[in-house]
């Protein structure tokens, strides 16, 4: 899909937990389930539907889970833990900023879901990229 292969623990929860479904604002399922956790079918869908040619992701980064509000948590299939990425184009000046890492891995991501600790809204950990953004 990706040209990556999918971080182990990802894959291991897709096939030992559920097919979507699962995290704070449910996971996009892997294939078509039928019970949709986003405006995507899948997690190919996801991908294609970030996959703009004027403003692409770079290669690897695959929207995982939809949090609302045009904000999405993206993993990092070019990393063997699954580095987490955010995409949320409410705090920046425009969709070239949106994209920022979140510093923490999918088991990091997890664990902060399990303890309560994922916000509802912007990741305080973000790193914002805009800073200089001529748009600002």
């Amino acid at each position: 899909m990706v040209g990556h292969p999918m971080p182990r623990l990802l894959r291991r929860l897709y096939l030992e937990v559920a097919n979507g479904g699962f995290g704070p604002w449910r996971v996009v399922s892997l294939t078509d389930t039928g019970d949709w956790f986003s405006d995507c079918a899948d997690l190919t869908e996801a991908y294609r539907d970030f996959a703009d040619p004027e403003d692409p992701l770079p290669p690897g980064i695959v929207p995982l889970m939809d949090r609302g509000c045009a904000m999405w948590a993206l993993i990092d299939f070019r990393t063997v833990d699954g580095q987490m990425w955010d995409w949320d184009p409410n705090l920046c000046c425009c969709t070239e900023h949106a994209l920022a890492p979140l510093g923490q891995s999918l088991a990091e991501w997890i664990t902060d879901w399990l303890r309560g600790a994922l916000p509802d809204g912007p990741y305080p950990q973000r790193e914002f990229s805009g800073r200089n953004c001529a748009a600002r």
